[in-house]
C-alpha cells in the first residue's frame, strides 16, 4: 500500500516549491525558529532573547518570500545578505539565551577530552614554543579569519552572483551546525578555564589586541571552532572557485589554525569536531550547486559572468 503524505505537509512542500527555500535557510532559519519556540516555551515572549530569536526567523521567512516575488540580482543580494546580519545578531544574543535555556557549562568536558587524547592540555604542548614574536605573528593570524569571512563571500558577491549564492548556501549550514554546538555545549575556552598554566609571553600587539578577542567572544563560542571549520569551507570553495587567492592565503589560514589552540581559545577538541561541520558545509554546497532547484534559480534571473579567476 502506498503511503500518502499528510494534506498539511503536501501544502508544505508545495509552498517551499513555489518560493524556493535554499538549504541553508531551512538549516539557519530552522535553528532560528528552533530556539525562539523554545526560548518561548522557557523564558516567554516577554524575555528579549526569545523576541530576538523570533524576530530573526520571520524576517527570514519575509525576505525568502519577497525575494521571489521578484528575483532581481539586488533583492537575491539582500536576502543572502541577511544571514550574516541574522548569525551576528545570534551571535550576541547567545549567551543570554544559553543561561535562560539553564544550558551547564562544558568547558570542563572539553578540557578532559584534550586531555585523554594527548595526556595534557593542547596548549600546554604548544608552550616550549612560545615567544612574545610568536604570540604576536600567531594573534595577527587569529584575526585574519575576520579578512577571510568578509573578503571571501565579499568577492563572490559583487562578481558572480550564483557562486556567491551556492557560498552562502554551504556557510550557513555550517553556522547553524556551529552555533547549535553553541548551545549543546557552551563554554569560554581554555584562556578562561585553564587559568592554572603558565602565562603566555606576549608582545605588543597580542596586548593590545587580546581584550579586544576576549570583548568580541560572546563566551560560549568554543565548541566547535567555527574559525576552524569555516575557514576552511572558505579556503576550499576558493581551490574550486579562486585558484590564486586559495594559494595566497593558505598560509595564514594554517596558522590561523595554530593560533586558536596556541592562543588558548580553542581546545583541540573543538577543531576536530570542526572538521565534519566544514564537510558538511561543503556537500550541501555541492549538492546545491548540482540540483534543479540551483538551475531554476539561476535561470530566473541575470547571473554575472564568472570571470576566469572567480
Amino acid at each position: 500500500m502506498r503511503l500518502e503524505a499528510p494534506p498539511v505537509f503536501s501544502a508544505f512542500l508545495e509552498s517551499a516549491a513555489q518560493w524556493r527555500a535554499l538549504p541553508h535557510e531551512y538549516a539557519f532559519g530552522g535553528w532560528l525558529a528552533a530556539m525562539a519556540l523554545w526560548l518561548l516555551w522557557v523564558a516567554g515572549p516577554g524575555d528579549p532573547h526569545s523576541q530576538v530569536f523570533v524576530a530573526c526567523a520571520l524576517l527570514s521567512a519575509v525576505l525568502i518570500v519577497w525575494c521571489q516575488r521578484r528575483p532581481t540580482p539586488l533583492r537575491w543580494r539582500l536576502r543572502l545578505l541577511w544571514y550574516p546580519s541574522a548569525m551576528g545578531l545570534s551571535f550576541y544574543t547567545l549567551p543570554g539565551a544559553v543561561a535562560a535555556l539553564g544550558r551547564p557549562n562544558a568547558d570542563a568536558l572539553l578540557a578532559a577530552a584534550d586531555q585523554r587524547l594527548l595526556g595534557q592540555p593542547a596548549a600546554q604542548v604548544l608552550q616550549p614554543f612560545a615567544s612574545p614574536g610568536l604570540t604576536d605573528l600567531l594573534t595577527v593570524c587569529y584575526l585574519f579569519f575576520f579578512v577571510v569571512l568578509i573578503l571571501g563571500p565579499g568577492h563572490y558577491c559583487l562578481r558572480d552572483l550564483a557562486r556567491f549564492r551556492a557560498c552562502i548556501v554551504g556557510l550557513f549550514v555550517l553556522y547553524a551546525v556551529g552555533f547549535a554546538g553553541y548551545v549543546a555545549l557552551p563554554a569560554g575556552g581554555p584562556f578562561r578555564a585553564l587559568a592554572a598554566l603558565p602565562p603566555l609571553p606576549a608582545g605588543p600587539f597580542a596586548r593590545l589586541a587580546h581584550p579586544l578577542i576576549v570583548g568580541g567572544s560572546n563566551g560560549v563560542d568554543v565548541f566547535p571552532s567555527i574559525h576552524f571549520a569555516a575557514s576552511l569551507y572558505l579556503l576550499l570553495f576558493d581551490w574550486w572557485h579562486h585558484q590564486r587567492r586559495f594559494w595566497q592565503w593558505l598560509p595564514p589560514i594554517v596558522l590561523l589554525w595554530v593560533s586558536t589552540v596556541y592562543l588558548r581559545y580553542h581546545y583541540l577538541v573543538d577543531l576536530i569536531a570542526g572538521l565534519p561541520v566544514a564537510g558538511l558545509g561543503l556537500w550541501v554546497m555541492h549538492r546545491y550547486r548540482r540540483s534543479e532547484l540551483a538551475g531554476r534559480t539561476d535561470a530566473d534571473m541575470f547571473v554575472a559572468r564568472p570571470s576566469p579567476q572567480g
